[in-house]
Order: C-alpha cells, then sequence, then structure tokens
C-alpha cells in the first residue's frame, strides 16, 4: 500500500486518530515497523502511541543449553501479560539498552554479544569480550546511542563479580579493559554525552581523551564529607537494618539520579535483635533511597536526597534500569519504582513501590508458563527490564 498516486490518493489524507486506531490494533511488531514505512504520515500518526514496557527474561540449563526466552508486556492494568517476542531460539538474554536486546549464544564459543531490535529486525553483532574472568556472568550492557542513527557509538560492559569494565567503539570495533571493581553488581548509565559507573556509594565517570587513547574511569570525590566515609552496610536510625542490595543509575527527566535498593531486616520481638537464644521473627523489606547526582567543581560529585519521582516511574533490575513519565507510558503508576526482585529465583516478583509510602505496596509473583515450574533448573536466572523502541 502506497501514500498517493493512482488509486490510493485518499490513504494520505485518513484522519491521525483513525490512523493512530489502526496501528493499535496491528498484531505484531513488524506489523507495526511496516506501518510506519509507509510516508511520513503514518509514520506522525503512529508516533503517539506509546510502547509498553517488557519484562523479559532467559533460562539455561546446569550445562548451559537448552537457552529460552521469557517475554511479558507490562499491560494497561498493571499486570504482565505473557506474549511471543520476536527473539530468535537458542539465544540468552543479557541486557537491553536504547530499544535493542543485548544476546548470546551460551553453546557458542568464544561468546560474543549481539546487540537486536527485536520491533525492527536489525542485528548489531560484536566481537567477545576475552578478558572477563568469567564471561558468563556479563550483567550490564549500556549503549551511549541508538547504533541505527548513523553517528559512532560506544557501548560499556559490566561483569558480576565486577572485575573490570569493557569498553566498546563501534569506529574502533573492539572492546578494551577498563580498570574498576566492585563486589557486587555495578550501576552503569550514559549521560549527558559520559559514562558513569557506581557501586554503593562510590561514583565514577568514563573520560575518553580522544586521539586513539584508551578511556579511563576517574572516580569522583563527594563534596559532602559526610558521604565519604560512609559504608552502605552501616546501622541507620529507627529500628531494624538497612543493608545494601542494588546500586542504580538512571537518567531521569533530565538528571542523574542514584538509586540503592536496601534490605531492611524488622524483627518482631521488642529488642532490635534476639540474643541468648531468644526468638524472633526477621521480615526483609525493600526501600528505595534516590539521590541526585550533581557535579562540583572539577572531579567531585554531591549527592543530594530526592524525596519522590513526579509525575516519573524507575524500572529497576540488575541489567537494567530506565525512568519513564506518564505521557511516555499512561498506564505506568508515577511516584512509584518497579522493582524486579529475587533474581536467579524461580520465584522471582516485581515489587511495585509507592514512593509516597513504600509499605504500600503491591506484589506480583512471574513464573515461567512452560510447565517446568518448581524444577531446579527451571529459574528465569536473568530477567530485565526492556523499552522497545519503534
Amino acid at each position: 500500500m502506497a501514500c498517493g498516486g493512482g488509486t490510493g490518493e485518499e490513504w494520505p489524507s485518513l484522519p491521525a486518530d483513525l490512523l493512530l486506531a489502526v496501528f493499535a490494533l496491528l498484531p505484531s511488531d513488524a506489523d507495526r515497523v511496516r506501518f510506519r514505512a509507509v510516508c511520513a504520515r503514518w509514520a506522525a500518526a503512529a508516533a503517539a502511541w506509546r510502547p509498553r514496557p517488557w519484562l523479559v527474561g532467559s533460562r539455561t540449563d546446569r550445562s548451559g543449553q537448552g537457552a529460552a526466552m521469557s517475554s511479558f508486556w507490562l499491560s494497561q492494568a498493571g499486570g504482565l501479560v505473557p506474549f511471543a517476542a520476536a527473539v530468535p531460539p537458542g539465544l540468552e538474554y543479557l541486557s537491553s539498552s536504547h530499544g535493542y536486546l543485548a544476546l548470546s549464544d551460551p553453546s557458542a564459543a568464544p561468546k560474543a554479544i549481539t546487540l537486536l531490535n527485536p520491533a525492527t529486525g536489525r542485528r548489531v553483532p560484536l566481537p567477545p569480550i576475552a578478558f572477563f574472568k568469567r564471561w558468563h556472568d556479563v550483567a550490564t550492557v549500556v549503549l551511549s546511542a541508538d547504533p541505527a542513527a548513523g553517528a559512532a557509538w560506544a557501548a560499556l560492559a559490566a561483569g558480576f563479580p565486577t572485575n573490570c569494565l569493557a569498553y566498546y567503539s563501534s569506529a574502533a570495533g573492539a572492546w578494551t579493559p577498563l580498570r574498576f571493581s566492585a563486589a557486587g553488581y555495578a550501576g552503569v548509565e550514559h549521560h549527558g554525552g559520559r559514562f558513569y559507573v557506581a557501586f554503593k556509594n562510590r561514583i565514577c565517570v568514563l573520560h575518553e581523551p580522544g586521539c586513539g587513547a584508551p578511556p579511563a574511569v576517574i572516580p569522583l570525590e563527594h563534596a559532602d564529607p559526610d558521604a565519604d566515609g560512609r559504608s552502605d552496610d552501616e546501622d541507620v536510625p529507627g529500628d531494624g537494618r538497612r543493608v545494601a542490595v542494588d546500586t542504580h543509575l538512571v537518567e531521569c527527566d533530565g538528571d542523574l539520579l542514584h538509586v540503592s535498593v536496601r534490605d531492611e531486616a524488622e524483627y518482631s520481638s521488642d529488642d532490635d535483635v534476639a540474643v541468648d537464644g531468644g526468638s524472633s521473627t526477621v521480615v526483609n523489606k525493600r526501600v528505595v533511597e534516590l539521590h541526585r547526582v550533581e557535579l562540583v567543581g572539577d572531579g567531585a560529585v554531591r549527592l543530594v536526597p530526592v524525596e519522590g519521582l513526579g509525575w516519573h516511574a524507575l524500572f529497576l533490575g540488575r541489567n537494567r534500569a530506565f525512568a519513564l513519565s506518564k505521557a511516555e507510558f499512561p498506564a505506568c503508576r508515577v511516584n512509584c519504582v518497579y522493582l524486579l526482585d529475587r533474581q536467579g529465583h524461580p520465584d522471582g516478583v516485581v515489587r511495585v513501590l509507592d514512593m509516597d509510602s513504600q509499605w504500600a505496596r503491591r506484589e506480583e509473583t512471574i513464573y515461567p508458563d512452560d510447565g517446568r515450574r518448581g524444577s531446579p533448573s527451571a529459574g528465569w536466572a536473568r530477567r530485565g527490564w526492556f523499552f522497545p523502541s519503534y
């Protein structure tokens, strides 16, 4: 079907709301891509349609074989609805960024990353990261831009545990090791033309000198003297004890947010901790703390507490974290955090935390709907949020 010419002259004059209604009823992402490609008017009408976040997961058996994928829409009603994503079989989910899934073939040697836009079908093969000690534990791959944009772009990959970072430049076409270590999952984000990396209270920026010189990871000092020596595992005022679980960096409404997910243990006894053989019931609750990252002077940073998200929602997972506004996804619950919790377990959950009152929250348990629930090797060990790009 073409716009203009012959008997198709009436198609460009269709009202935009009618075109959008037709677009929303299309059964597949491939059809939506074809719709946008018809002509500029159709593409403009389709631009008003807001895609929905996905929850993506993958599973392999204990031998590293039998990769399988799970995909769920976050529905308008707030539930997770299974659907068949356009992902080639046999690939394992690693991460996502700029509308691309970072995938690998667990049976290939050496292993390499393939970037896939499941909406358009575009693939970008990347070379193996040969210097990671345990390549299987690549956790995050963040892109600086859409590889389809035509301009030069870069990628930063982090593993678990993070013994180093891997930097990829589309101009060089190779991965470069960068010195950085962390005893857990590191948060990575591209903001303001630069990569940032965080683990607990430590924040670093990636400096790219140009002229063919390799980039360097530069630690940023805390302008707040109370933040430098603070441990994420120390006691905090009040009942219970907060222990850092994950750290994320998220670009939200033009700001860079430092997001700390903490595990707060509460005890049912009158004492904070049961001693001398006493008994108590421990209830673990997730608490999300937000700070805005402000650059102060040269090589310094200040973490400013943020009380809420306004008209935005955060989607947090160890493989990827991002923010959406009410305009980008009208069905999201504003000022809430969609926290992907208990990753690596068959009974992982999505917790929706209300930043107005983090204790008034909703939980939904996600199981792989393949008849293998309960098998010790059936857990969707890798789960992450993904926002499609058309």
